[in-house]
């Protein structure tokens, strides 16, 4: 039984408005008012496409079986239509609890693709999470209310009091403890029966580490900026594994983040190998040196760390949902906080010199 998703219908001379989205509009002619008819029949959710005729006729439409079979395809074409009922797959408890993010999966859904089918793609996903900072441990809460059926929450740190400015699955009770033990049993409690949190405490030295904590994982969210090269290695990992990874961070005001798709995007290693063929263009910056280090200042705010774990859970929604395709697929995005909150979006190609791709 198709039906209409709940947007706006604007009604004009001779055309129907749809919006969709926010910036989306689908104009409809509609001279004689048979396409409002449909769209009010099909608000109700109450009939098949067979039923359909019936129900325009006693709105004064006479049209086949086909013609509203025509009609319902091209409503799903432009992404109006839900099959009625989607929902009634799921548990109740799942319905009731999940109830927003339902609705949210609404924006992607259509006939051949219901909301539950995302919430169900969530419950079966199995995320490697490496960091329980202020990033990571915001990932992990969105995860958890997502309703993700694993993640394996890796990290060697114990809680202390300057985490709490910015770390809200921990309190002072927690001081002191493993952050993925404290981590571990606050999603127990905010989500009892829902995601499953594995604490792992330990410290992500190598690639072999990755590959081992990441087997049958559907993919790695990197929350941790040590060592260095950290990402190259996340990287490497996630090609062995062929699963995606996604990461993010804070440098001086910008916050960034960007991920990878072996295989299918450019890789971290394109950008590197991209940089310095770069450098290699501009001698006038060959043999310059840094006068004084930057040096570890960790300026993430509350706020702060709830945006980046925003859209770095939002990137990892993409992927283990299909909602949509990835935006940071080797694209490199940024959002300047103290610059007007300026955001640009920088994709890197392809290095045809990378051992990986």
């Amino acid at each position: 039984m198709p039906q209409l998703k709940p947007i706006s219908v604007i009604q004009r001379p001779d055309e129907v408005i749809l919006l969709g989205r926010a910036l989306e509009a689908t104009y409809l002619d509609d001279a004689d008012g048979s396409v409002t008819a449909l769209l009010q029949v099909l608000a109700e959710g109450s009939r098949t496409v067979a039923e359909l005729p019936a129900a325009m006729h006693r709105r004064g439409f006479t049209v086949t079986e086909d013609e509203m079979a025509a009609a319902v395809a091209a409503l799903d074409d432009v992404g109006v239509l839900l099959g009625a009922g989607a929902d009634a797959g799921l548990d109740p408890a799942t319905r009731r609890r999940h109830e927003s993010n339902l609705r949210f999966y609404d924006l992607y859904a259509g006939l051949d693709r219901p909301s539950a089918q995302f919430q169900r793609a969530m419950a079966a996903a199995d995320v490697l999470l490496l960091g329980a900072g202020g990033m990571g441990s915001g990932v992990l809460q969105s995860l958890v209310g997502l309703g993700a059926g694993r993640v394996r929450l890796v990290d060697f740190d114990v809680v202390e009091e300057k985490n709490l400015a910015r770390q809200f699955a921990y309190d002072h009770d927690d001081l002191g403890r493993p952050k993925v033990d404290a981590a571990r049993d606050w999603a127990a409690r905010y989500s009892r029966d829902g995601t499953v949190v594995e604490a792992v405490h330990e410290r992500v030295t190598d690639v072999d580490a990755i590959v081992r904590l990441g087997r049958g994982a559907s993919l790695v969210v990197c929350a941790i900026d040590s060592p260095d090269d950290v990402h190259l290695r996340v990287n490497e990992a996630c090609f062995a594994l062929g699963i995606p990874f996604v990461t993010g961070g804070l440098l001086y005001s910008t916050l960034f983040y960007w991920s990878v798709e072996p295989g299918v995007s450019a890789c971290r290693m394109c950008l590197e190998l991209n940089r310095a063929e770069q450098g290699e263009r501009m001698p006038e910056l060959a043999g310059q040196s840094v006068v004084l280090p930057m040096g570890r200042v960790n300026r993430a705010t509350g706020p702060v760390a709830q945006l980046l774990a925003g859209f770095v859970t939002m990137e990892a929604g993409r992927y283990l949902t299909r909602t949509d395709p990835p935006v940071a697929a080797g694209v490199y995005h940024t959002i300047e906080l103290a610059d007007g909150m300026r955001a640009t979006r920088d994709p890197w190609p392809r290095n045809p010199r990378c051992p990986l791709c």
